[in-house]
């Protein structure tokens, strides 16, 4: 757990959440799983969490409203994915400033319906306020019939890797906002992933741990490896990723590996399967049509290693995951990783 001070984001939580005192029945602690879980009386689990679409906005890189309204729900319900909770539902707490256009503010909340709809759950209420800047918040609440939840805990060294899905359907969109405009603005109006909520549910009696890739995959690799006291190799190949990024990157000759770090993400669940598991594990998964992919194998020395065309590189993961805090803009972070890239390679 000491290891998470590297990052900015968990030092900072751990500095302003050290003095709380945990719910007795409370199963996790801090950073151990997507959601909070509690234990309920009847023996089941309450699983709640909270998150917002914010930095995405205030950074161009999503505007539609319709879309945010989607991914706002999105987010949060993949949190419940990662716990392997069956969803109840959302509540939303929105800030409007006083001037916003009543069509935007429609199209939003179209948004949120359409999303929770898809979803198999519900809006349950929440709170509409007034402020000079918009934000955009969604709490989801879920329920765990399992004794025990899935926890980003229970990795052990010779765990398999996998993924739920194509990696970079988020990431694209930061990219084509820098590239091409009206390529941009296809996409997102295409954005809309579902979180993997029956994938957590299906997958979970074979998995040992999960997180989500919404704060990018490399986040959740690190994650796992601090809390579990491992390492990780992450085996990198394109076919793990969505066709239109990869040929986007091959056009602008921008690593694909890279992507991995950008904080978009997408809503796909990293889960770690024991090999005594991996059989019945994707014998689920194909009865479920689920398209999960290995990524990767847990190890006992500490780190993350990318396996890059025949080499592998260990990663300073913390500096990537902070390094986007000490950018001017989306143009200077870029050339920064591209720069990484360069020394990576050069083993410098």
């Amino acid at each position: 757990m000491a290891g998470l001070e590297r990052f900015s984001e968990f030092s900072l939580i751990n500095r302003l959440t050290g003095r709380f005192e945990r719910h007795p029945k409370q199963r996790n602690r801090t950073h151990q799983a997507d959601a909070e879980i509690l234990r309920m009386a009847d023996g089941s689990w309450l699983a709640a969490t909270v998150d917002g679409i914010h930095e995405e906005y205030a950074l161009g890189l999503l505007r539609d409203p319709y879309i945010l309204g989607w991914n706002v729900v999105a987010h949060s319900l993949s949190d419940l994915a990662a716990v392997g909770a069956a969803p109840l539902g959302v509540l939303l707490a929105v800030n409007f400033p006083r001037a916003a256009n009543p069509a935007w503010q429609d199209a939003f909340f179209a948004g949120v319906d359409a999303s929770v709809r898809a979803h198999g759950t519900y809006c349950l209420g929440g709170d509409t306020n007034f402020a000079p800047e918009p934000s955009f918040t969604c709490t989801a609440l879920g329920t765990i019939t399992r004794s025990e939840p899935t926890l980003r805990l229970g990795a052990a060294v010779g765990d398999l890797l996998y993924i739920t899905g194509p990696l970079g359907t988020g990431n694209l969109l930061g990219i084509a906002s820098q590239v091409d405009k009206g390529l941009w603005a296809e996409f997102e109006r295409a954005y809309k992933p579902l979180a993997r909520l029956k994938e957590g549910l299906a997958l979970a009696p074979f998995v040992s741990c999960a997180i989500d890739t919404s704060d990018a995959l490399l986040q959740g690799l690190a994650i796992i490896a601090d809390l579990n006291e491992v390492g990780i190799d992450f085996e990198h190949h394109p076919d793990l990723y969505s066709r239109p990024l990869v040929q986007m990157t091959e056009k602008i000759r921008f690593p694909l590996w890279l992507v991995n770090g950008f904080g978009m993400g997408e809503y796909e669940l990293i889960l770690a399967v024991a090999p005594a598991r991996e059989q019945e594990f994707l014998a689920r998964a194909r009865a479920e049509n689920f398209g999960v992919m290995r990524i990767g194998r847990v190890r006992r020395e500490p780190g993350i290693t990318l396996h890059l065309e025949g080499k592998a590189l260990p990663l300073d993961v913390p500096s990537l995951l902070n390094l986007f805090g000490t950018c001017s803009d989306i143009q200077d972070y870029l050339k920064e990783l591209l720069a990484y890239d360069a020394r990576l390679r050069g083993g410098r």
